[in-house]
């Protein structure tokens, strides 16, 4: 037996039936050449399959490390929005918290989007409501002024001062005649 690559290859160079192997033998050796034809076969094609399946998951773990990225973004982007309603919360929410989020062109984005713009209106309408308050607390407080001044006119004291003013001023009056 001679080796050769992966396998052994059996020489059968010389051998007849006229040298004395039985045909039983010449029929074994034989079969063991096309086993060791079938094995080479076998190998080869595993060392295709193995180098196929090396590529395939060399292509898998890049694009599972691209969707890992991928998600690690998405992630942070949905803890700004996250902590941009926090801070609205607080008060303290500034409209760039979200400018990198709504960039996107998902849903996540579309959201930021709105989330501003929602903020935007709140703050405009608590601004109105503000100013409608300080004009309705000047509106009160002219009207309790003429309330209290009413109050205190509408008394007996008061107007028996106003006809003693009255009485005094015509008596001023009938000594300028």
């Amino acid at each position: 037996m001679a080796q050769s690559g992966y396998g052994y290859e059996i020489q059968n160079k010389g051998i007849s039936p006229e040298s004395g192997l039985p045909d039983q033998r010449l029929a074994e050796i034989e079969d063991l050449n096309r086993e060791i034809s079938q094995l080479k076969q076998e190998n080869n094609d595993l060392e295709i399959l193995l180098e196929n399946t090396t590529e395939h998951s060399t292509q898998i773990e890049i694009e599972l490390h691209e969707k890992n990225e991928e998600m690690k973004n998405y992630l942070a982007h949905v803890y700004s929005v996250t902590a941009a309603a926090a801070a609205v919360e607080d008060g303290t929410f500034q409209l760039q918290m979200l400018d990198t989020v709504a960039l996107r062109d998902d849903e996540l984005g579309q959201l930021a989007r709105v989330f501003q713009r929602m903020v935007t209106q709140v703050k405009q309408r608590e601004e109105n409501l503000k100013q409608q308050v300080e004009e309705l607390k000047i509106e009160i407080d002219h009207t309790r002024r003429a309330q209290q001044v009413s109050q205190i006119t509408q008394t007996d004291y008061f107007q028996e001062l106003k006809q003693k003013v009255k009485e005094i001023r015509d008596s001023f009056d009938s000594f300028d005649d």
